[in-house]
């Protein structure tokens, strides 16, 4: 069973999606729990769990159409399609794997109308990019919006319809603005994947943007891209803090993480080579890592029980080689990445930690009928009063 996991896994190129998008997607889901107020049950942890499998399943379907369909020109190009080395039985194993991962969990998990037209829309989106005819994969810009749309926008807009329709509640004002950031964080991604792949594209005669418009204008639309994406993220960060002013919170970690990321890779930067440049990838372990972590606290600041949540977290969203990085870096003699260590703690474990901490103090006075809030008082105070009393 396990061997069988991990061959699909590695035929539909998990290590390209398992942490780039599925992270964030997760991380959202942990949103959608504080958002909605959904409380920890039976059916809302079966939400959670049916809502990751399909999540899996979306993204291993997509790859394993993808590779199926780019057998020959990997071959011209000189890249490793691990699909081809498989017998067919198994690659058709694989893909009724897949199909299962992502469509039986819709038997349970709650849709409408809209769900199917995302779902059609998702599946078409695939076979448009991937098929031999239309293969839109091939046509510069257009491949583009595909690419962000399938790997980035609609998922997120399934996802959070999904929550919403099991809350019973609505979605639409918090979602435009952070709908448009990850269209472009998805489009600076799939740039930066055709400037890596440049040489093995042009020796399979596949035609990508940054071939197009060179390597001058390619540097000056990853700027625009990464620019367009923080504005935008900071712009739904702040139409939600408007709405819970616990998530201007998420407003500061996210401008401490970005001072500390350009700190930490833009050494000796360089405009004109920001695309084969680490600063390219800015914010991409952010949202990998700082962003689930806090959504994490805020639907466990909401309802405690969601800490059952954790080992879940630590186990699949973060890597073996992070969490060793992480051990390396705490041991450095280095001032500056201690310095960065430091602020990352504070920035993601202990503030949010702390808000955990105080909402859970506050909400358990209140299940005893006292209200520190009305009270005007901490929870120390209010004890010493009621013992001095006594």
């Amino acid at each position: 069973m396990l061997e069988a996991a991990a061959k699909i896994l590695q035929a539909t190129r998990a290590k390209d999606w398992r942490l780039s998008f599925v992270p964030f997607i997760i991380g959202c889901v942990y949103f959608w729990l504080w958002w909605f107020q959904i409380s920890l049950s039976v059916s809302s942890l079966l939400l959670f769990v049916f809502s990751f499998v399909t999540t899996f399943g979306f993204a291993a379907l997509g790859y394993f159409i993808n590779e199926f369909f780019d057998k020959a020109t990997d071959a011209k190009a000189g890249k490793v399609n691990k699909l081809a080395f498989l017998p067919a039985k198994y690659q058709l194993m694989i893909f009724l794997g897949c199909v299962a991962a992502t469509f039986l969990p819709w038997l349970w998990l709650p849709s409408n109308r809209t769900t199917v037209i995302l779902f059609g829309v998702e599946i078409g989106l695939f076979l448009i990019y991937s098929l031999p005819f239309p293969r839109l994969k091939q046509v510069p810009l257009i491949s583009g919006f595909i690419d962000s749309g399938y790997a980035y926008v609609v998922p997120l807009l399934l996802s959070v319809h999904t929550y919403s329709l099991f809350a019973n509640s609505n979605h639409k004002p918090m979602i435009i603005f952070l709908s448009a950031a990850v269209f472009f964080i998805g489009f600076r991604n799939i740039t930066i994947h055709h400037v890596n792949d440049i040489f093995k594209d042009i020796r399979s005669r596949s035609v990508t943007l940054p071939q197009i418009i060179g390597a001058n204008a390619t540097n000056y639309l990853v700027t625009i891209l990464l620019l367009e994406e923080i504005f935008l993220v900071i712009a739904w960060t702040m139409v939600i803090a408007l709405q819970q002013p616990l998530f201007w919170l998420w407003l500061l970690i996210f401008s401490v993480a970005l001072v500390f990321r350009y700190r930490f890779v833009a050494k000796d930067f360089r405009l004109q080579f920001i695309s084969i440049e680490p600063v390219r990838h800015l914010t991409d372990p952010i949202y990998q890592y700082v962003f689930p972590a806090f959504t994490l606290l805020l639907a466990i600041s909401f309802d405690y029980k969601w800490l059952v949540l954790v080992p879940f977290h630590i186990a699949l969203l973060i890597t073996e080689p992070m969490r060793k990085k992480a051990v390396e870096v705490a041991r450095s003699k280095s001032v500056t990445y201690k310095y960065v260590i430091i602020g990352a703690v504070r920035a993601t474990v202990i503030v949010p930690a702390g808000v955990v901490v105080n909402y859970t103090i506050y909400f358990g006075f209140l299940l005893v009928g006292v209200n520190l809030r009305k009270e005007n008082t901490d929870a120390i105070s209010f004890i010493k009063r009621k013992l001095n009393r006594q």
